[in-house]
């Protein structure tokens, strides 16, 4: 699923609580997006989250760290076919590689992520009102990512355009019970076709730390089924 400036971004839409009113740090949903990894609330130290295929073969793993106002201090992921990304803050920037190229981040003063520079590709991020990245962009494509949320701050519609026009919709739907907030069902429709991606995840304390991922056709077939184990610690 990832081609250019689809490295940037996964369907991610999970978010993980560690009580009735999950209290996240500003930045943790949109460094979530960006990393492909579950935003958990609380004042978060770091975070290791793997992806295994349903026979166990590991398909993603990334490590987070967080320094104590909520800023990227860290990032490592390593993908299944051994794609790497690891940057570390360097006062306003994040500065590593990104699948053996050089990679910069812009940070603001509130440290959220603004612009990405590496030598194929700069990429400008968007924010909306609420503080959530709105827009992923690049002079360089005509392709776009266009993110809504609901009031709540969940995300709930991800679409990709090319040159204005809609390639994919994923649109979000969470379960009615609101200590359960990493379970959630996408429905993605891409090219007339329709799936949908179920995650239903164990809780300890309303904290997820294992999430089934279920995917299956518009007939209910399921297609793949894929596992994840989160492990978080706090300040």
């Amino acid at each position: 699923m990832k081609n250019g400036l689809l490295l940037l971004i996964a369907v991610v839409l999970l978010s993980g609580c560690d009580k009735d009113e999950a209290t996240y740090y500003p930045q943790m949903k949109n460094y979530a997006y960006l990393y492909q990894f579950e935003a958990l609330p609380g004042k978060v130290k770091n975070t290791h989250q793997t992806l295994f295929t349903a026979d166990g073969q590991q398909i993603f793993d990334v490590n987070v760290d967080f320094d104590r106002d909520g800023c990227l201090a860290h990032v490592k992921s390593v993908g299944k076919e051994g794609e790497v990304i690891e940057v570390s803050r360097e006062g306003d920037r994040l500065i590593g590689s990104e699948n053996g190229q050089d990679v910069v981040v812009t940070l603001d003063k509130n440290c959220a992520m603004v612009k990405k520079v590496t030598p194929a590709l700069s990429v400008d991020i968007a924010y909306n009102k609420q503080g959530l990245v709105e827009q992923l962009s690049s002079p360089a494509s005509d392709v776009a990512f266009h993110l809504a949320y609901n009031n709540a701050g969940e995300m709930a519609v991800l679409s990709i355009t090319q040159a204005g026009k809609e390639m994919s919709r994923a649109t979000a739907v969470r379960d009615a019970d609101k200590k359960k907030i990493s379970d959630v069902v996408t429905t993605v429709k891409r090219n007339d076709q329709i799936k949908t991606v179920s995650n239903l995840c164990k809780y300890k304390n309303h904290v997820p730390y294992y999430c089934d991922i279920i995917t299956a056709d518009a007939a209910g077939k399921v297609m793949d089924k894929q596992y994840g184990n989160i492990e978080v610690a706090y300040y």
